[in-house]
């Protein structure tokens, strides 16, 4: 009766050593190393595999234009972020915030959309979008033009 109950004692303390493990609790103690390198142990990753290419810009469309802006939308094969680079034709340009952006929180999105507001009625601008995945390859369109209408 005593082996049984010290089997199952250690058995316990073996399952909970284990749980202990793999929620990182286990992992500053040098003793529990495995591996010829002498690697720690991990579990798997929460992010997956690293991501090796960019994300593919596509059917980049002015959902709205205004006299004081426009909104542009366009999807990615890939979860990625969503930002706007734009201004006058032929002049400097800014970029809108970064919206969407992958993080521990967040995958990202295929469907973007920006909206941008405060410019000037009747003038020509020029647009790029871009996009930029969890692992930070990003993708910037070809430059675009849209026109806001008169007041």
């Amino acid at each position: 009766m005593l082996v049984f109950l010290l089997i199952l004692l250690l058995a316990g303390l073996g399952g909970f050593g284990y749980w202990a493990y793999t929620q990182g609790y286990l992992r500053s103690l040098p003793f529990l190393k495995f591996g010829s390198d002498n690697t720690t142990a991990t579990t798997s990753s929460t992010t997956g595999p690293k991501d090796t290419t960019a994300p593919v810009i596509k059917d980049i469309k002015i959902s709205a234009t205004g006299t004081d802006g426009f909104c542009v939308t366009w999807g990615t094969d890939d979860n990625s972020s969503s930002q706007v680079e734009y201004g006058p034709k032929g002049s400097s340009t800014s970029k809108t915030d970064v919206t969407d952006a992958p993080s521990k929180t967040s995958m990202g999105v295929v469907a973007h959309g920006v909206c941008i507001k405060g410019l000037s009625a009747s003038t020509e601008y020029q647009y790029r979008v871009i996009s930029k995945n969890r692992d930070g390859l990003e993708t910037i369109s070809d430059v675009n033009y849209v026109s806001t209408p008169a007041k």
